[in-house]
């Protein structure tokens, strides 16, 4: 591996008093650097079945990793790939902070590119802050905003309680989780763990720097066999669109990834409201967390001022709505119980031979 040199970016190798008494470096300077240390996880089920992708943050030369917890979680195979090209298929997890969806891993590597920690003392709401993720599948994308608050997580819906968040202007799509908010200087200040819309929500790093050394090493298996999504070509005319037929997809499909568009109705809830049925297992279903290796879509919503719990099925490759539903309960756990025998129901009449529809 080539090491890394940038003339412009020597300041980021400082110890951080001395970062922030320098002038702030320019944007490009900033995205190129933490470029080079801004990795891709691909996490699997095994037999290199790809479970999710995720962004991850170099924190030391040696090879540590900072990452979302919620993407490695269960995996049984990691994988991390770096902007040089350079593919890590043996990793290990160093520690994890299971309120704050943060996890530490390892590679086996030395003289890496890495960000220098920083700290919230050194920014204030409404100053620059940066960001390079591997946002909806693009790789290394660059993200620009402000600090918009550093607030209670029990503010933010859905993100759990005991500890602070930083919201930033910048939107956070699926695969951002585990990616690096930089202050104007170019230091770490903060791991992405989620968004809603146009703000993104970052944990702390003074309070995640530690993790690495909380556990003990665990290795996953060899995560050689990953390999990231191939992109699926859209039909271009209506009548293509129009010969699919909306059975066969349901029947066809291997994998469901659910997401919510309210906080009174959440994506864990219904997970685990299919999990728990008997009859889910035999539909030969996965839920995946992440959208982009996902078949189909289930979005399900709660509309302000109802007790209406719907639910839209959608085949990601065409956009074509196979099924909807909606449920009439007054608390989402209850509503749950309903969508899920639902969907079962659709799926199984799509997938299952008559005979077992009837048992």
């Amino acid at each position: 591996m080539r090491p890394f040199q940038s003339v412009a970016l020597v300041a980021l190798a400082v110890p951080l008093a001395a970062q922030q008494t320098a002038s702030p470096l320019s944007a490009n300077a900033i995205f190129e650097h933490t470029k080079a240390a801004t990795v891709i996880v691909l996490a699997g089920e095994g037999a290199g079945r790809l479970h999710s992708i995720a962004t991850g943050v170099i924190i030391s030369k040696d090879g540590v990793v900072l990452t979302a917890l919620h993407a490695i979680k269960g995996a049984a195979e990691v994988q991390v790939r770096m902007a040089n090209g350079e593919v890590f298929d043996r990793v290990e997890l160093l520690g994890s902070d299971e309120r704050r969806d943060v996890a530490a891993l390892k590679i086996s590597a030395g003289g890496l590119p890495a960000l220098v920690p920083g700290s919230t003392t050194s920014v204030s709401q409404g100053d620059p802050v940066y960001a390079v993720t591997n946002a909806s599948g693009l790789a290394w994308s660059a993200t620009e905003g402000i600090l918009s608050a550093i607030r209670p997580s029990d503010e933010v819906p859905g993100a759990g309680s005991g500890f602070r968040l930083l919201q930033f202007s910048a939107p956070v799509a699926p695969g951002s989780s585990g990616g690096a908010l930089v202050d104007r200087s170019g230091a770490l200040i903060g791991i992405i763990t989620g968004g809603t819309g146009s703000a993104g929500f970052a944990v702390p790093i003074e309070n995640v720097i530690g993790l690495p050394g909380t556990g003990t090493h665990t290795a996953f298996g060899s995560g050689s066999s990953l390999q990231m999504p191939a992109k699926v070509e859209i039909p271009h005319s209506s009548a293509a669109i129009a010969g699919s037929d909306p059975k066969q997809i349901l029947k066809d499909a291997r994998t469901i990834s659910i997401r919510s568009k309210t906080q009174f109705l959440t994506v864990d809830t219904l997970d685990r409201a299919l999990a728990g049925r008997k009859d889910w297992p035999g539909l030969g279903l996965t839920i995946v967390q992440d959208q982009r290796v996902a078949d189909l879509l289930i979005e399900i919503d709660r509309p302000l001022f109802t007790y209406v719990h719907t639910f839209v099925i959608v085949d990601k490759r065409t956009s074509i709505i196979l099924a909807t539903g909606k449920v009439t309960a007054f608390d989402g756990t209850i509503a749950s119980a309903g969508i899920a025998k639902d969907i079962i129901k659709i799926f199984a009449a799509a997938r299952l031979p008559p005979e077992s529809k009837q048992k």
